[in-house]
């Protein structure tokens, strides 16, 4: 008989998905605060929406990693050029979720570390500034 071999996914490293998890919740307390008009909330809601996608990805690590890559990259000129409409609060959710791309500690260990401490300390810096 033959053995047939097991292929075990591996998931997002929690160190990601909390960095993903901050890049969604980062950005709502200064929304919140600003008092948007209504035009606002469908923008707001559609962009955190938008950011949540990879935390529903966590159970593979590949998907969640390209994901969180394309979120990031689709963010960028989203925060720049929605800016007129109060969607620069997304800016530093472009950093957190490259992060979050990148910060597997078991496939990169310092750089992880690095990552992970500079996400954690941007995501503070946004919360405490409001």
């Amino acid at each position: 008989m033959s053995a047939t071999p097991v292929v075990a996914r591996e998931a997002a490293h929690p160190w990601q998905f909390g960095l993903a998890v901050c890049a969604v919740v980062t950005p709502l307390p200064p929304v919140v605060s600003s008092g948007g008009g209504f035009f606002v909330l469908p923008l707001v809601g559609a962009t955190t929406a938008v950011l949540a996608v990879p935390l529903f990805l966590h159970a593979r690590r590949s998907a969640f990693e390209r994901a969180a890559g394309v979120v990031a990259a689709m963010l960028l000129p989203w925060s720049l050029l929605g800016a007129w409409f109060g969607m620069f609060v997304y800016f530093p959710s472009v950093f957190l979720m490259f992060f979050a791309s990148l910060a597997d500690p078991r496939r990169r260990p310092t750089a992880a570390l690095a990552l992970a401490g500079a996400g954690l300390l941007l995501s503070a810096a946004v919360a405490l500034s409001w």
